[in-house]
């Protein structure tokens, strides 16, 4: 897909039913993120609302402190890029025991992708795209893990949509530090908002509210 195609402008297709975010059971995580020590990271502003990244060297980025699910479960947040032309989200997510990490804007700003999948990262596997992603755009961001796949998904339209059988998913060791739930930018500013969980019944339909993910107040 070349550069001058948008997620906005993409043609409409007939998307799997997960692409139907059902507003239901989401759980904000706010209280336990932390600033990870890349070594050169820049500033972290942590607010209940806004969490504020500045440009490191190369890497900044923040940790989520408390227990996440590993299987069936939907992660979501609004992210954009401020300043900069890398990527603005690098979010690392668990796969079961495994671990991995969706790139948006790598590789000097289009490239979008999963790292890694059978040791290959973002802008060399199945999953590579190239994408313009523009700076000061809030971007709806949402990795979906269940037994049988892993999905992800920006502004509701998939960019990843990989079964999990036969292949095995790891980070990049620069991301290792944002284990097992992390956001991270490489050289630029970044924002995020609206950061939610919520797990997944085995049949992909989301828990009521008395789920398995852990309360940061108790």
């Amino acid at each position: 897909m070349g550069w001058e195609a948008s997620f906005a402008d993409e043609p409409a297709t007939s998307q799997p039913s997960s692409t139907k975010i059902e507003k239901t059971n989401w759980k904000p995580l706010v209280g336990s993120w932390e600033s990870i020590v890349f070594g050169g990271e820049g500033e972290v502003e942590i607010t209940p609302k806004l969490i504020k990244i500045g440009f490191g060297d190369p890497l900044t980025g923040v940790r989520w402190t408390v227990a996440v699910p590993e299987e069936n479960y939907e992660f979501q947040l609004d992210a954009r890029r401020t300043d900069g032309f890398d990527f603005f989200c690098g979010l690392t997510f668990p796969i079961g025991k495994q671990h991995a990490s969706l790139i948006l804007g790598g590789w000097g700003g289009g490239v979008t992708g999963l790292s890694n999948i059978n040791d290959m990262d973002a802008s060399s596997n199945e999953t590579t795209q190239y994408r313009p992603l523009k700076t000061n755009q809030w971007y709806k961001v949402r990795v979906r893990v269940t037994t049988d796949k892993v999905e992800c998904f920006v502004d509701d339209k998939h960019v990843v949509d990989v079964p999990r059988e036969d292949r095995e998913f790891g980070t990049r060791f620069e991301m290792d530090s944002s284990i097992p739930l992390g956001i991270a930018a490489y050289q630029c500013d970044a924002e995020y908002r609206n950061l939610e969980i919520r797990s997944l019944d085995p049949s992909g339909s989301p828990q009521t509210s008395e789920s398995v993910i852990a309360d940061p107040a108790k």
